[in-house]
């Protein structure tokens, strides 16, 4: 499940910066200091309505069937299948990686 649950983090980072975007091509005028000001308040609304949820599904996991959570995350927010077996792939290679760095 854990990849799943960075695939939705990434996503709705992805989310939260194309908003950011839009915000500055619709605001130019914006200074900085309230741009990042709006930027950090976005991100932390983010952060905590996905913080209960995927630290709940993560717990829901270890159980038998666990594998259901997972699926019904990435239907619900429409995950794509090849970003989520992407994220599995980088997280084995930095596992490997840390392995190989302390032998």
């Amino acid at each position: 499940v854990t990849p799943t649950v960075t695939a939705l983090r990434r996503r709705a980072a992805d989310v939260v910066e194309a908003e950011l975007l839009r915000l500055d091509n619709r605001l130019p005028q914006l200074d900085s200091a309230h741009r990042d000001e709006v930027a950090n308040t976005v991100r932390r609304v983010v952060d905590k309505l996905l913080h209960a949820p995927t630290v709940r599904v993560k717990q829901l996991a270890s159980a038998p069937g666990g594998d259901s959570y997972a699926e019904a995350l990435r239907e619900l927010f429409e995950l794509d299948q090849h970003a989520v077996d992407a994220v599995a792939g980088s997280e084995i290679g930095a596992i490997a990686l840390d392995l190989d760095q302390t032998e």
